[in-house]
């Protein structure tokens, strides 16, 4: 069995608004293992970046609020540690790549003063001659061309794939132990996602870290995951192997996201039929239905769906398998 590296149990995320109190993340609970990627997948909106960033103590508070549970990173709660103390695991132990590297990245520094600020922060006995030959190997390693002269540019002189492999590099400066990526190929094209797909893979082979892959794109998850957790409003509806999850679909919110995976005839590249769509719209947080959250939805759903039988529970279905519905598919 891998060793475990993080543990989150029962995450309650909670905002303050104009319209009241609303529950982005609602009882979430996930592990990730040291060598492994788990897949967070699901609509926009559904609780991913903000489970994230509550793993890294990034929420803005106010208006938001880690209401209840533990995140729990090598036995120790991350919510118990002062934020002077998380500085310390953040960037070092626990890093994460946003979304977009253009807004991540400072533009009135040199790509490779960042990088040098990460080993600044995290590894103090290095001197300023050492952090620029770290930086330069960290661009090396993330597969940028003359690194030499690239440390010395700013982000607006680089590609849109330079900019995130630059982030990739300062994300991995100090060799973590969890790496967070949030949505790291968006706006990406596909030869550019394929390369950074791979250089991740390759370099949590290197270094056993573990991965937490947020992404909508199931694709990205059947190349790159180990086990996977889909998300629907703010909580988790389904988690198994990847194998298991893509074979074997048991609620139906996960096997609509699959169905609507594009596919091509093999033998003459054609389209193959009009891809299948999940009718209507994510329902708001303010006014989340009685009973399932996903009965709207849901060619299935019954009366005990619409809150005769209450909320349905994450339950094991076994095999590790668990899902979150009364009428798991057969």
């Amino acid at each position: 069995m891998a060793e475990k590296i993080l543990d989150v149990k029962d995450l309650v995320v909670e905002f303050n608004t104009d319209r009241g109190k609303v529950t982005a993340v609602n009882g979430v609970n996930l592990e990730v293992f040291k060598g492994k990627t788990l897949g967070l997948v699901g609509e926009s909106g559904s609780g991913k970046s903000v489970t994230a960033l509550s793993i890294m103590r990034l929420i803005p508070t106010p208006p938001g609020n880690i209401a209840a549970g533990e995140i729990k990173f090598r036995d120790k709660n991350l919510l118990d540690i002062p934020l002077d103390h998380m500085r310390e695991i953040r960037g070092n132990k626990v890093a994460m790549i946003f979304q977009e590297p253009m807004t991540s990245l400072n533009p009135v520094f040199t790509v490779g003063n960042q990088i040098e600020e990460v080993l600044e922060l995290h590894q103090k006995e290095l001197s300023p001659a050492q952090r620029k030959e770290k930086a330069i190997e960290m661009l090396r390693l993330v597969g940028i061309p003359s690194p030499e002269q690239r440390v010395e540019e700013y982000p607006h002189q680089l590609s849109g794939g330079m900019r995130q492999r630059v982030m990739i590099a300062m994300s991995l400066a100090c060799e973590p132990d969890l790496l967070i990526a949030d949505e790291p190929t968006t706006a990406l094209d596909v030869t550019i996602q394929a390369q950074i797909l791979e250089l991740m893979k390759k370099l949590q082979t290197e270094l056993g870290m573990g991965i937490i892959m947020i992404t909508h794109d199931l694709g990205v998850v059947a190349e790159t995951c180990d086990d996977v957790a889909v998300m629907y409003c703010g909580q988790i509806v389904e988690t198994a192997d990847v194998e298991t999850l893509f074979k074997h679909p048991q609620h139906p919110y996960t096997k609509g996201l699959i169905e609507s995976i594009p596919s091509f005839d093999s033998t003459t590249g054609a389209k193959k039929d009009r891809l299948p769509t999940i009718e209507g719209m994510v329902p708001s947080l303010f006014e989340l239905p009685e009973g399932c959250n996903f009965q709207g939805r849901c060619a299935y759903a019954s009366e005990k769906c619409k809150g005769s039988g209450g909320e349905p529970k994450l339950e094991s279905i076994g095999n590790e398998h668990l899902v979150r519905c009364f009428h798991p598919l057969a």
